[in-house]
């Protein structure tokens, strides 16, 4: 920070004495060795009266819910790209009241609340209970955190990677600001129940979100200037790891007086593709905590001090771009109290009447238990009060939480399931440095050595299926489960024997089984005679911005059948996507437990490009013709085109007959 800011709220006893780094490696084994504890760190005190404690923690809050306010209607709008001056709101058209509805704060209030049922040191079983039985929606670490809980999978490997492929996410920093608002100068205290805490939904860096934000909620009680608050939060994270590295690169930056464009962008070209998750990382929405700690980190310090122009420039630099500048909002309410905010932020607060979405917890009671809680660390800290002036000591060394960094392998969702002989197939899988090569071995003898939505087994008996996904580092994913086939399907066609189409014999199968865009989600649709309509009338793949992969579609057969054309009719065309790209398409068959090309002739032929420019009207009709071959199982298969990656199609005619 350039500019050095005295705290107008507190009286400050000590100048804080700054340490380099606690020379951390990046060995997890090597730097467990490194770390210090509570009692080895040197102590410092100062002095603050429990009505400059409220007036923090309701200046915290409040902090918080004008970042969100502000940034919520463009939440996520500028992906990879800065939100020009002209999109930012203006402050005077917002309602600070709409932050009572905000995931980004109510989430917090469950831990708060079980807090004050069982006491500022009860266990994360607790906490973790708490959270269990919440009843608001969640997404991405919180959400599969959650699920894992129901499970009865337990914290910490309910945020663990083993179960959780978020756990790099953003979830824990967003709601982890009550965290450092109950240890006022005791960083280390912060840093480490943070952590602890933040393994109900996270892992690693996405843990180090909310050490980093819990650790400046602690250090802003005490410190003299922004900068102080920057170094606590980033002292608390191991060196070594990829959060810390990030957190360096944008000091590094800001010291050789870039501006904060310049910062983004370099932080942007090398960090922006290393979103690890699964949901998210192939497109250009970044949800990874350490991305969006970099925006706070960039807001703080950018903002020199400023109370509104700090979370404007955590808001600017896109994605989250709600949480951020709460987070940035929160911290320097803390450091400043509310008594010193911008009067714009004050104005019709309902402090009393609303409450916070899903629970019972107005704001002031929420600051009023936050004020209990801190009184609760005070006390069995041993600290002691003169006058309502407690003397707390503080930190005067920062340390390092715990080393941890999610391994090198790919991200995969999977599962199967049977019903009599057929197996479905679910599988997403992503990785930062591409996928190598997927391998489904099904336990009878069949192996597919690529993706692959559904399986027939001949046989019954119980088969072990497994998965495995291996990244371009040659590091795995394995999924494995059992499956027992008790009843053999056979077709029943009572037009067995007769050339025909086969459609109505087979299998409906598709890289993309559940699309969320706008067609039908009903896969059946594709044989149901219809080749033109509505949107709702047509089966796409879009599942959001995935990147280059390829998409099919097509059948399976029970039994093997000589085909001898295939006429396909597309889908809708979309600006993003909605067809094969770059000519790309192609006929393959199923044969011998391997799909293979069939050299085709395509009438009328396939457009060349990918743009929708290229591409005729909807529903297009098209027939492919070959040598008559004999398979179990036909489909159309290239590169899904537009940005999005998706392609869309309205019937898919099968020519063929039984084998006999």
């Amino acid at each position: 920070m350039k500019i050095k800011l005295l705290s107008i709220l507190l009286l400050v006893t000590l100048v804080l004495v700054s340490c380099s780094g606690n020379g951390t490696t990046s060995e997890a084994d090597d730097s467990s060795a490194t770390q210090s504890t509570a009692s080895e760190a040197e102590k410092s005190t100062f002095a603050i009266s429990e009505d400059d404690l409220y007036d923090k923690l309701l200046g915290s809050w409040v902090g918080q819910m004008a970042g969100v306010v502000w940034g919520a209607p463009i939440e996520f709008f500028y992906q990879g790209v800065t939100v020009p001056d002209d999109k930012v709101l203006d402050i005077s058209s917002l309602n600070l009241n709409d932050a009572f509805g905000q995931d980004d704060i109510y989430v917090e209030i469950p831990f708060i609340d079980a807090m004050k049922k069982n006491g500022v040191d009860c266990s994360i079983k607790i906490l973790a209970d708490a959270f269990k039985d919440s009843e608001f929606g969640l997404d991405h670490a919180n959400k599969i955190g959650r699920e894992n809980l129901r499970k009865g999978i337990e914290a910490p490997l309910s945020g663990s990677y083993l179960y959780n492929l978020h756990c790099d996410d953003i979830d824990w920093q967003i709601e982890s600001d009550f965290v450092g608002q109950l240890y006022p100068g005791m960083v280390f205290d912060a840093a480490n129940r943070a952590f602890e805490i933040g393994h109900i939904m996270n892992y690693g860096d996405g843990v180090y979100g909310g050490v980093f934000v819990s650790a400046m909620h602690s250090a802003a009680f005490y410190a003299e200037s922004v900068d102080e608050i920057i170094d606590a939060g980033i002292k608390s994270i191991s060196e070594g790891t990829l959060f810390r590295q990030m957190m360096n690169d944008v000091m590094e930056l800001y010291n050789n007086g870039k501006t904060w464009q310049e910062c983004w962008q370099s932080i942007e070209d090398e960090w922006g593709d290393t979103d690890r998750c699964i949901w998210y990382g192939a497109g250009a929405a970044n949800i990874d905590a350490k991305m969006n700690s970099a925006y706070i980190l960039i807001g703080l310090l950018y903002g020199e001090g400023d109370f509104n122009n700090s979370m404007k420039i955590a808001m600017q630099c896109g994605q989250d771009n709600d949480c951020n500048p709460s987070s940035v909002g929160a911290i320097l309410g803390n450091f400043y109290g509310y008594k010193a905010l911008p009067s714009e932020w004050k104005t019709n607060i309902d402090m009393t009447g609303t409450k916070f979405s899903y629970t019972e917890y107005t704001l002031k009671n929420a600051v009023d238990t936050n004020l209990d809680l801190l009184l609760q660390v005070l006390e069995v800290k041993g600290f002691t009060k003169t006058d309502d002036v407690w003397t707390i000591e503080n930190d005067s060394e920062i340390t390092a939480v715990e080393f941890e960094q999610w391994p090198d392998m790919p991200s995969v969702e999977a599962s199967v399931s049977l019903e009599d002989n057929i197996l479905q197939i679910s599988l997403l899988t992503y990785d930062v440095n591409g996928i190598k090569s997927i391998v489904w071995d099904m336990g009878d003898g069949n192996v597919y050595n690529e993706n692959t939505s559904m399986h027939i087994y001949s046989e019954t008996g119980t088969y072990t299926v497994t998965c495995t996904v291996t990244n371009n580092n040659d590091n795995n994913y394995v999924f494995t489960d059992a499956v027992t086939v008790e009843k053999i399907k056979k077709s029943n066609d009572e037009n067995k024997g007769i050339v025909r189409n086969i459609a109505e014999s087979g299998i409906p199968v598709c890289s993309d089984m559940i699309p969320t865009g706008s067609g039908s989600k009903d896969l059946n649709i594709i044989r149901d005679g219809v080749k033109t309509g509505a949107n709702t009338e047509q089966f796409d793949t879009y599942v959001g911005y995935m990147g280059t992969h390829d998409d099919y579609v097509g059948y399976f057969f029970y039994d093997t059948f000589k085909v001898s054309s295939v006429v396909y009719t597309e889908g809708m065309h979309f600006d993003n996507g909605g067809w094969f790209a770059d000519g790309s398409m192609k006929l393959q068959a199923f044969v011998d437990s391997s799909w293979i090309d069939v050299d085709a002739t395509i009438s009328p032929e396939y457009p060349n490009g990918n743009d929708i420019s290229a591409f005729g009207g909807y529903f297009t009709t098209y027939t492919l013709t070959f040598d008559e071959i004999e398979c179990k199982g036909i489909r159309i298969f290239g590169t899904a085109g537009g940005e999005a990656g998706f392609i869309g199609v309205a019937e898919l005619e099968v020519t063929g007959v039984e084998v006999e």
